[in-house]
């Protein structure tokens, strides 16, 4: 009998311990609500210890033992569940084809070991990294990099090892993967198209974290870098996730690899204003500007003739390129010549439209408005209404009927 006993794998022994222990309805009744009260309770301690944990660890190492136990709970009360039903016979047959014996144990425990420490080596070189980011050493756009290579380096031969390990034919295992390889490419083209232009972009290196860019119309700093999306913080505090694929099939603007960064606003002036001198007290408050350069000196540009007013367009330089400097000028460069355009009694004019009537046009023999009333355009040039071959209609009581003769 003892003999026996030896044969049956311990996992089995302990269950026939507990249906021994319960056997009456009653106690199979009782000790399932035991069950499910302790199971109950456990939640609740890690609920409660998470929150005094996260006060003195970090929040993922809590999240990660808080998961753990559950999952440790959830597999003893499931077992214990079984022993008190008597579940252990259709449980066996159910896995009769999982045969589970010491060797699978110690190769199960050596493949969590090898996992686990990959994983503690990618988080300890992210950490490592981190720290040199603080200290300056490394930006944060060389630390995605490395950290995702550590990633590469770490759990690829983890996982040669453990199909080594486990004894799983390579052969069958290239051959599976490759017709599953199909079949996931076209699934998930997009996502690897993502991955590929994620690497591109960390290699390439187009932007960094900490950069002030423009791309798919989109405006801000670049906040985070990773394999499938790159996030932007917007100037109205909007956290944006444009994938990878986008970024690399799109114009991106990067406005912080330049030493000093050239702003332009433009400003009308009137028609009877003296141009030059408009010109020349438009640099002189520039020039003023504590928020515009020396170096280049700002200039302004006649740009062009506009419906009501000649434009000028302001030309001056910043440094270093941020938006808040952006901002800043811009603001200052605005007041500065509008205060000067209004000492020099330089005016800024609003859209108008003059209307006049044609001289020598004759009057209809009702008493009304001058037929030839005409409407001067914007650019200074009569608009007179005329037929379709360019002639002048006026108004006449003898016009002739459509399609007839004069």
């Amino acid at each position: 009998m003892a003999s026996l006993a030896l044969q049956i794998p311990w996992y089995w022994r302990w269950a026939l311990r507990i249906e021994q222990r319960f056997e009456t309805t009653v106690e199979q009744y009782a000790a399932t609500a035991a069950a499910i009260a302790a199971l109950l309770l456990l939640a609740g301690l890690l609920v409660v210890g998470g929150r005094w944990a996260r006060e003195r660890f970090a929040d993922d190492v809590v999240r990660t033992v808080q998961w753990a136990a559950v999952t440790a709970a959830t597999f003893v009360f499931t077992g214990f569940l079984v022993g008190v039903w008597e579940l252990t016979a259709e449980v066996e047959a159910a896995f009769e084809f999982i045969a589970i014996g010491p060797s699978d144990l110690i190769r199960t425990l050596v493949t969590a070991i090898v996992f686990a420490g990959a994983y503690t080596a990618t988080l300890l070189t992210r950490r490592a990294i981190a720290y040199g980011t603080r200290r300056e050493m490394v930006s944060k756009h060389q630390q995605e990099i490395a950290h995702h290579i550590v990633q590469l380096v770490m759990f690829v031969p983890a996982i040669a090892f453990v199909v080594t390990l486990w004894g799983i034919p390579v052969e069958s295992l290239f051959l599976g993967a490759g017709a599953l390889g199909v079949v996931v490419g076209f699934a998930a083209r997009k996502t690897l198209s993502g991955a590929l232009s994620g690497f591109v972009i960390l290699f390439a290196r187009p932007f960094e974290v900490g950069d002030w860019i423009t791309v798919s119309d989109r405006e801000g700093i670049v906040t985070e870098v990773t394999l499938y999306n790159t996030q932007i913080r917007t100037f109205d505090e909007e956290h944006v996730l444009i994938p990878n694929d986008e970024v690399t099939g799109s114009e991106v603007t990067n406005f912080t690899r330049t030493d000093s960064l050239r702003l332009t606003t433009d400003v009308g002036i009137d028609y009877d204003a003296d141009i030059a001198a408009a010109a020349r007290v438009a640099t002189e408050a520039m020039e003023e500007c504590d928020a515009v350069n020396d170096t280049p000196s700002p200039d302004v540009i006649r740009r062009r003739f506009g419906d009501s007013e000649v434009v000028l367009r302001l030309r001056y330089w910043i440094q270093p390129p941020t938006i808040q400097h952006k901002w800043n000028a811009q603001n200052a460069v605005i007041e500065a010549v509008k205060a000067a355009f209004d000492r020099e009694g330089i005016r800024i004019p609003f859209p108008q439209r003059e209307l006049s009537n044609r001289p020598g046009t004759a009057v209809s023999p009702a008493g009304g408005d001058a037929a030839g009333e005409r409407a001067s355009g914007g650019d200074g040039t009569d608009e007179t209404a005329s037929g379709g071959d360019g002639t002048d209609e006026t108004a006449s009581g003898d016009a002739a009927a459509d399609g007839g003769d004069p």
